[in-house]
């Protein structure tokens, strides 16, 4: 637990961060009412998390500026950013010495999975809820986070909550952000890349990431040399199944196109699910589609190599 009675475990926040972190998340998730979903019997959104960490001067994160682009924050650059606006006068924390990042993972219930499963085009009603009305969610974990961790008396910021944050448009049409939470959680240990551009996590990868940064110094979660190493195609030729399964014909043996699968989301989902009467019981400004992530052998688990293609 990340509170005693009356207060905060400070002891365990001493003796051991990385756990009173995890407890804190765990117990967030378990215990707000924001993860709910109202038209679904108040039934939770996501199910318990996975937490993993990284050392925020961790070589990796500058190589992001190649994979991503040169725009792509590191971890000191929005801390430094942060802290330069935050400009406390009398502070005794300006001097960054340490950056950690806290990268995590929520999964999809159950419930939710299956629903998407039985939708033909993706953006299956629960899971547009739990896309829509789970975002407010998703956010106040993040800030929930940061801001527990200012009390402890750490500066720490929720990048893609920040002032910071931005969405690029570009050549071609397709958007990158300059803190990508899938690179992240990859360099914090917590999943690696499969064909579908996702990242399978222990849990699978009908999952919801989110991250902070901080200055305190937390130990690193081991990450996997191989980026890929969790997904069957990429490891012996099996499995593949994401290709068939994606609606806007994003996904090929040379990976997810952010184009074609932006083409979809933006002009072409909405319209065949408002043709087929599918939209009545959609909330928010578009469908959403969890096709790349459902009803595949990676959904919920790491697959093993036996994952055949159907």
């Amino acid at each position: 637990m990340a509170q005693r009675k009356g207060g905060l475990d400070t002891e365990l926040f001493r003796v051991d961060p990385c756990r009173f972190i995890e407890n804190a998340i765990k117990e967030f998730v378990r215990t707000s009412p924001l993860n709910h979903l109202t038209a679904y019997n108040n039934e939770r959104i996501v199910a318990e998390p996975i937490v993993a960490f990284a050392d925020g001067d961790d070589r990796i994160f500058q190589d992001l500026k190649t994979i991503v682009g040169e725009f792509h924050l590191t971890p000191r650059e929005i801390l430094e950013k942060y802290v330069a606006v935050k400009n406390w006068r009398f502070s005794p924390t300006k001097n960054i010495n340490h950056v950690s990042v806290i990268s995590w993972a929520l999964p999809l219930t159950k419930k939710t999975r299956l629903m998407e499963r039985a939708a033909p085009l993706g953006g299956s009603p629960r899971y547009n809820h739990s896309r829509w009305i789970g975002v407010r969610f998703y956010e106040n974990l993040e800030q929930y986070v940061a801001a527990l961790l200012e009390v402890l008396r750490s500066n720490a910021v929720a990048p893609t909550q920040s002032k910071f944050f931005e969405i690029k448009e570009m050549p071609g049409g397709w958007l990158a952000a300059n803190w990508s939470e899938r690179h992240v959680a990859y360099a914090s240990g917590l999943g690696t890349f499969g064909l579908n551009g996702l990242i399978i996590t222990s849990r699978g990868c009908a999952v919801y990431l989110g991250s902070v940064v901080c200055d305190k110094a937390l130990t690193p979660t081991p990450r996997h040399p191989n980026q890929v190493a969790n997904c069957p195609f990429y490891q012996d030729g099996s499995c593949g199944n994401c290709i068939e399964h994606c609606p806007g014909s994003a996904i090929s043996k040379d990976g997810r196109s952010n184009i074609k699968c932006l083409k979809n989301l933006r002009d072409e989902q909405w319209i065949k699910v408002r043709n087929l009467g599918l939209d009545k019981e959609l909330i928010g400004p578009a469908p959403s589609c969890g096709q790349c992530s459902i009803g595949l052998p990676c959904e919920e688990k790491v697959p093993s190599l036996a994952s055949k293609k159907a």
